[in-house]
């Protein structure tokens, strides 16, 4: 679908030449700037969001971006923001337009800051090679005041009916799912423990967990979030030996808002967990996920992580 028929099918009229201005003021009434805009730039790159009043917006993204060419606008009531911004973003990734949104975005283009920690051409044999496991580093990062911060939870936590067994489940998916483990720890990606009851721990990437640890009615519990992506090409006879040869695998259509819509949930128990995430379906999806996850950005919930556990999976 062309730039104009998409931008159509979604709403938007109207697409008005901004190269040079220094304000749309004159471009719309006041009673009517509310609602979703897209940002058209020199190089072919689009920004879409969301504002109560476009043209005081605008003035604030030239402040960051001098190539603005063009700006598409759809009037939205200040309820229907949200979800419509969404929907918008959603719908024009997929489409194949190159966003410079990071939130409820998948796919994260450009250079990002965990490109100086694992280098591109590293990322993309990890990804391509999944006999590629752990970290070629085994530089550790030393935090004594987060250290100390939960030094009582692993105590707690070896006490619990299946800790050695959640152990050995953990260190498997970071050796296996977590790209460059030791060199992102703390800034990319952490672990909790304990963190609520009948919790044994999180696996937090981003602004969102990719793992939890869990017990639910007596039975220990591994939920996922990975992409979509490889799942897609599966046909139906595929799918249907999936569930067959994981018996406990559920799958739901959770997807958290920052990691984008090319996400998923699956539920599996501990029995079929270390088989589950070793699947030549499962594995590229897992590692497509977290990777792109940690281009996003930095985790926002490095505060929680419990260095004590981390030592026994890195």
């Amino acid at each position: 679908m062309t730039t104009k028929k998409t931008l159509s099918a979604l709403g938007f009229k109207e697409t008005f030449d901004v190269e040079g201005r220094a304000s749309i003021a004159d471009l719309f009434k006041p009673n009517q700037r509310c609602g979703i805009y897209i940002l058209h730039t020199s190089n072919g790159e689009h920004y879409a969001g969301q504002a109560i009043d476009v043209t005081r917006r605008y003035v604030q993204h030239c402040k960051n971006h001098n190539d603005i060419v063009k700006i598409s606008f759809k009037r939205v009531t200040h309820k229907k923001l949200n979800k419509e911004e969404q929907k918008v973003i959603h719908t024009l990734e997929h489409e194949g337009f190159l966003l410079r949104n990071i939130a409820y975005t998948s796919i994260p283009h450009g250079e990002s800051d965990f490109d100086l920690v694992m280098p591109v051409k590293e990322q993309e044999k990890w990804l391509r090679d999944l006999a590629v496991v752990g970290d070629k580093s085994k530089q550790r990062i030393v935090d004594d005041s987060l250290r100390r911060k939960y030094r009582g939870r692993l105590a707690s936590f070896m006490k619990e009916k299946y800790a050695n067994q959640v152990i050995d489940s953990l260190r498997s998916y970071v050796q296996l799912c977590i790209p460059a483990a030791h060199r992102g720890e703390v800034s990319f990606w952490i672990i909790t423990c304990l963190p609520q009851k009948n919790v044994y721990s999180r696996l937090n990437i981003y602004w969102q967990e990719v793992l939890t640890v869990h017990v639910h009615k007596k039975e220990l519990r591994f939920s996922l979030h990975l992409t979509k992506l490889n799942f897609d090409k599966l046909s139906d006879k595929k799918w249907n030996a999936l569930f067959d040869n994981y018996s406990s695998l559920k799958a739901y259509a959770h997807a958290y808002e920052k990691g984008g819509s090319d996400q998923f949930n699956l539920y599996v128990s501990a029995n079929d967990f270390e088989r589950f995430i070793q699947d030549k379906w499962v594995l590229p999806s897992i590692r497509l996920f977290n990777l792109r996850l940690m281009k996003k950005g930095t985790c926002v919930r490095k505060n929680n992580h419990c260095l004590d556990l981390a030592d026994k999976l890195v």
